[in-house]
């Protein structure tokens, strides 16, 4: 039995330093851009999400592709 595992959706998540607080510590902000082709390449989606923190107040301290995939057993 093999399992086959098929992508079905991808989420970019942008995370953006948005101050200090109190004790010093950084806070940090993650922004969900959902809708992305499951077989968008890794590096156009790394120039949009870099076009998109742009426009954004708070400087991008990291950027991810998540991806979610169906499991079915053959």
């Amino acid at each position: 039995m093999a399992v086959v595992s098929t992508k079905v959706a991808s989420v970019l998540k942008l995370t953006m330093k948005t101050g200090i607080d109190i004790n010093g510590k950084d806070v940090f902000v993650t922004k969900s851009l959902g809708n992305i082709r499951v077989n968008a390449v890794d590096e156009d989606i790394f120039v949009i999400g870099q076009a998109i923190s742009k426009l954004k107040t708070y400087p991008l301290v990291g950027m991810d592709r998540q991806d979610q995939n169906s499991l079915v057993m053959e």
